[in-house]
């Protein structure tokens, strides 16, 4: 409640630290019913004035703890040269009677709040079990084929109601069999082979977000996550489920805490429509069938508003008592305030824990539509004293988790000896705003972003600021004006301009910063080479990630492969740079830890020189990235033994041979040189194939069909010069695009006639072919996604299954075929697709006769030709047999 300068200095007053002591524990007399009192002030005012009266005693000692946390201060800077600590002023007059005051206050209320019949919360206990799994003996399951099947039926299906990821909650009491039925789901065959992706996590008391999300990456991937941040895993997670089917079960769901599962929710946005989530959970709610009823009269009173509906539900997610729902029901907010969002957002806010209700109506100083940021708020809670201190010894800028972003800095940012955290400083030419204003601020830590440094006026400024004396930086971003790309591109060579360039090579040079650096970022430096201790391994020795963005005028690069640490090392528009040799690499061994090195938007880049080596020149190398080079040549690294993605894009002039790389699981390339590849390499998991003569040959040889690990392939940008003799892709092949190739109807009729046995999406967007396309679903058994769109010259479409093999998938989309006028769709007796999507075709002539009676969803748009509800009753006909 003090802190230690407050207690030394009432006992330099000969004040006893009882007074504190005492008063503190009348606090806590009171707080253990403030959640009870806030619930019910609403509806009683001797309550509300109650909590008032208590308001005032938190303020009223607020403003005392202040005043002699000021004096203390005030009286050590005056006194700081005196050995004693004793401070004999006469200040302490009248501090014991305002506390005698306070407590006085204090008492009265904890008398009074047994006549107001508050209550203090209770702490429910949670037994520790162990963890379930997806494993069941059916033999001694009984009584539940009827709910299995129900459930079955519903994972297989599209989802009507438009949403992507469909949610089913088996919701009952302890002990019920909710997990038993999950497991049956689980393992049901016919759910397995509907989803490309099934995971089962157990969730259970503690609702551990980290640990769930690494869960379900172990389980895709087979590999364990070595990441903890929250982001990164998200991330992660989206890429996986990118164009993927899944099903997740959460088992023995406890956790009631909304923000927490959207949280969860974020990254399975992302999978294929038809994607399920069964969720376990047990809940007093099952015993209260009434709270559906009351639910549906509040979702009334919603008035139809989103906004509000979402604001209640979240806030009700946790409640499970009747009378608490009756409460939000037939509240007499919903009249006083005639405005739904605002009676949903107040109610919402009387569930909120009493030590958030500070922080949320703080907010309210701000005007309507003002975008702030989060660690911004964050230090203006902490000004006014709203956040607790935890036991874990974290500092109160870690309990916030963020600090301050500003738009403008103030002036002599230097007099801040004391600041531990700056995100943003903006360099100003006026005094007080030149970056040598960072010269005392030693204690920052975290991320420093230094914006504007055109305006630097003189180089010796960077060299006060002591950006080497700041140890606790981790990362450090330099930003020269965000205009500059523009006025770099047109600048002329003359003497000005050098001596411009020559100004800001001495100034990033004083811009060393600690060799305790992790991560490097600098943008628009527009000098003509980096500094030394750019690549000084003395200095760089922790440097973990290090960016370099549009830096046009510099025509070397470091030599960074003498950095240690280095993992990730970005190159973005350095137009300047022509040739890549010895320097960059440095001593070998070289780059001994890079992960991820990336080459992008270098337009004059012409020569890369590898050293090759024993162990190759990138030895821990995983990712690979060359975008946008367009005059490069030559040869890259011949031996990257661990690399896992190769990417390479607009690099027209590269005709290299492709690195040795045995583990590599996703390749990009153009590279036209087809006849030298003898077999692809075995573990590659996707292939995309961009710009490439002599398609046909890679196709026909059955190259490709000999991987049998390749799941997805992209064959993008290509021309066909002959008709197929045959198509020859792998039976492990699960997504196949083909995107902007001309002359289709040499590669169709060959592909259409080929069993494709796993294949669960296929997309052929943008391109030309003939007027006439036949596709026998037969051929795709368990196709889930077909879009056919942007076909230039298309204008019959048949679409035909067989009796034998009847597929069953969700969404054929048909879109953006300017040509099309008809559609015909033969043999739908059986079910096949459950929606059917048709966009763009101003020609298309109604009706599709013969659609299937599975059909459950259908979106029409920009049919210019398709007027009545006729027309459609007569599509939605069944087929005659």
């Amino acid at each position: 409640m003090a802190s230690r300068d407050v207690l030394t200095f009432l006992r330099g007053q000969k004040l006893s630290d009882t007074l504190l002591r005492k008063l503190k524990m009348k606090f806590l007399v009171v707080k253990g019913v403030l959640n009870d009192a806030e619930a019910k002030q609403i509806t009683d005012s001797d309550v509300n004035d109650w909590v008032d009266e208590l308001k005032d005693a938190v303020y009223d000692t607020e403003d005392l703890l202040d005043d002699i946390t000021t004096e203390a201060l005030h009286c050590k800077m005056e006194y700081s040269d005196s050995q004693s600590q004793v401070l004999y002023i006469n200040f302490c007059e009248g501090i014991k009677s305002r506390v005698d005051d306070i407590t006085d206050t204090l008492e009265r209320l904890a008398q009074e709040k047994e006549v107001l019949g508050l209550k203090e919360g209770v702490v429910e206990i949670l037994s520790n079990r162990w963890p379930t799994t997806s494993l069941v003996d059916e033999c001694r399951v009984y009584g539940r084929d009827g709910n299995k099947e129900e459930i079955v039926k519903f994972l297989r299906s599209y989802n009507a109601s438009g949403n992507k990821i469909g949610v089913i909650a088996l919701v009952a009491m302890g002990g019920i069999g909710k997990t038993t039925l999950a497991q049956l789901v689980y393992k049901d065959r016919r759910v397995v082979d509907c989803f490309d992706l099934l995971t089962w996590v157990c969730v259970s008391e503690e609702f551990d977000l980290i640990r769930i999300m690494k869960t379900i990456l172990k389980a895709i991937t087979s590999g364990t996550p070595d990441d903890n941040d929250l982001n990164m895993l998200q991330c992660k997670l989206e890429e996986r489920l990118n164009r993927k089917k899944f099903l997740l079960v959460l088992d023995d769901v406890w956790n009631e805490n909304y923000n927490d599962l959207e949280k969860l929710q974020l990254p399975f946005n992302v999978g294929l429509r038809g994607s399920k989530i069964i969720v376990t959970t047990r809940s007093d709610s099952s015993q209260h069938p009434k709270l559906e009823e009351i639910g549906k009269e509040i979702v009334k009173k919603c008035k139809g508003l989103p906004l509000a509906a979402k604001t209640l539900g979240a806030a009700l997610y946790s409640e499970s008592r009747v009378k608490e729902w009756d409460n939000v029901l037939n509240n007499k907010l919903w009249d006083l305030l005639n405005d739904e969002i605002l009676t949903a957002l107040r109610l919402s806010y009387s569930f909120l824990p009493s030590q958030l209700k500070r922080c949320f109506t703080y907010c309210s100083i701000f005007s309507k539509d003002y975008e702030f940021e989060k660690e911004n708020l964050i230090l203006l809670w902490m000004a006014e004293g709203f956040l607790q201190q935890t036991h874990d010894m974290k500092t109160m800028e870690e309990i916030g988790d963020g600090y301050s972003l500003v738009e403008e800095m103030p002036s002599q940012m230097s007099l801040l000896k004391g600041l531990q955290k700056l995100s943003d400083y903006i360099v100003g030419k006026q005094s007080g705003t030149r970056v040598a204003e960072l010269k005392e601020l030693s204690q920052i830590g975290g991320s420093l972003v230094i914006q504007e440094l055109q305006n630097v006026v003189d180089a010796k400024d960077a060299l006060e600021a002591n950006l080497v004396g700041k140890q606790y930086l981790d990362e450090l971003e330099l930003v020269w004006d965000r205009d500059r790309d523009d006025e770099l591109e047109s600048l002329e060579v003359n003497d000005d301009s050098v001596v411009d360039q020559n100004g800001e090579e001495i100034f990033l040079n004083n811009l060393q910063p600690h060799s305790n650096l992790k991560r490097l970022t600098i943008y628009r430096y527009g000098g003509l080479r980096f500094p030394d201790w750019l690549g000084g391994l003395a200095i760089l020795i922790n440097m973990v990630s290090l960016r370099l963005w549009n830096c046009h005028n510099v025509s070397a690069l470091p030599p960074f492969g003498k950095l240690p640490s280095l993992k990730h090392l970005y190159i973005f528009g350095l137009r300047g740079i022509e040739k890549v040799g010895v320097e960059f690499y440095g001593n070998e061994p070289s780059f001994v830890s890079l992960k991820a090195l990336s080459f992008e938007d270098m337009p004059n880049w012409k020569e890369w020189l590898c050293l090759g080596g024993q162990g190759g020149e990138f030895p821990r190398l995983k990712r690979l990235h060359m975008e946008r080079c367009p005059k490069l040549t030559g040869n890259l690294p011949t031996h990257l033994p661990i690399l896992r993605m190769l990417v390479i894009e607009g690099c027209e002039q590269l005709m290299a041979r492709l690195p040795r790389a045995p583990v590599i699981r996703v390749l990009w390339t153009h590279s036209r040189d087809i006849s030298e590849w003898k077999e692809l390499p075995p573990l590659l998991q996707t292939l995309l194939i961009n710009n490439i003569d002599s398609l046909e040959c890679l196709l026909e040889e059955g190259l490709l069909q000999r991987n049998t690990s390749l799941e997805d392939l992209t064959i993008r940008n290509c021309s066909f010069s002959r008709p197929l003799c045959r198509v020859c892709l792998p039976i492990t092949l699960k997504y196949l695009n083909v995107e902007g190739c001309e002359k289709l109807e040499f590669l169709l009729p060959e592909f259409f006639k080929c069993h494709h046995p796993s294949l669960r999406n296929l997309i052929i967007d943008d391109g030309t072919c003939n007027s006439f396309l036949s596709i026998p679903l037969g051929n795709f058994p368990r196709c889930r996604f077909l879009m056919i769109g942007g076909l230039e010259g298309l204008k019959f479409l048949s679409v035909s299954t067989s009796d034998r093999d009847p597929p069953s998938f969700g969404i054929l989309s048909i879109s953006r075929c300017s040509n099309l006028v008809s559609i015909c769709c033969k043999n739908m007796k059986a079910a096949c697709f459950h929606s059917l999507e048709l966009y763009d075709y101003p020609e298309l002539i109604f009706p599709i006769q013969g659609l299937p009676s599975s059909l459950t969803s259908l979106e029409i748009r920009s049919c210019d030709k398709f007027t009545s509800h006729r027309e459609l009753s007569l599509m939605l006909r069944p087929a005659s047999s």
